[in-house]
């Protein structure tokens, strides 16, 4: 019982900030200023370019890792912890 309360009392406290921003609807500017042809398909550009606004707005690093080393990462995470139990 006093565990449960514990977690409720640090939720709780909890503080965060939620920015809203616009919908964004890439034009003609966009994609002849913004987009890579050759390189990336639009839905690429159009990705990088909320990704980057979401991160200048959240005040975010940017990670250079791949999806796929997210997953190797993910994987011999869960592997090691598995492997200790």
């Amino acid at each position: 019982m006093l565990a449960a309360v514990n977690v409720l009392f640090h939720c709780g406290l909890t503080l965060f900030t939620i920015y809203e921003m616009p919908v964004f609807e890439p034009n003609e500017f966009f994609w002849q200023n913004h987009w890579q042809e050759g390189k990336e398909e639009k839905w690429q550009a159009y990705a990088r370019a909320v990704r980057e606004l979401m991160a200048e707005v959240g005040d975010l690093e940017l990670s250079k890792c791949s999806m796929e080393d997210k997953l190797a990462y993910k994987k011999l995470i869960r592997n090691q912890s598995t492997k200790q139990d």
